[in-house]
């Protein structure tokens, strides 16, 4: 999913013309895409298992900004799965919300540069 993300990001950067991009921008919408119930996360995560019949790269530790919602979120994740027995698997619920992200971008094509707004003229007083 790392490589997938990164390739996004070359693009959207060019295609945007945001170099202030970041993988942290991605993350964090994937993030608040995720449901809060723990199995509908489960079921996220092995779903995303099932597509590559189990065999996944290991995940490496990374560090990202990302928003109060998207922190809480990922806060509470990894004890949730593991009361309902689903430990240690957190890493594959947040690939399955970042491939989700992934498809959607890419069904919409290019990110494009965003019009710039004029400013609204605001009447002078007499």
């Amino acid at each position: 999913m790392l490589a997938d993300l990164k390739e996004r990001l070359k693009s959207d950067r060019r295609t945007s013309g945001n170099t202030m991009l970041g993988q942290g921008h991605y993350l964090d919408a994937a993030l608040r895409h995720i449901p809060e119930d723990v199995d509908s996360q489960i079921e996220m995560a092995q779903a995303f298992l099932d597509d590559r019949m189990g065999v996944v790269e290991a995940g490496k530790q990374s560090t990202y900004r990302v928003g109060p919602l998207a922190h809480a979120l990922v806060s509470t994740l990894n004890q949730g799965l593991q009361e309902a027995d689903y430990g240690r698997r957190g890493l594959y619920v947040v690939s399955a919300a970042l491939e989700s992200l992934l498809q959607a971008l890419d069904a919409e094509g290019e990110l494009q540069r965003p019009e710039r707004r004029t400013k609204v003229q605001r009447p002078t007083s007499s």
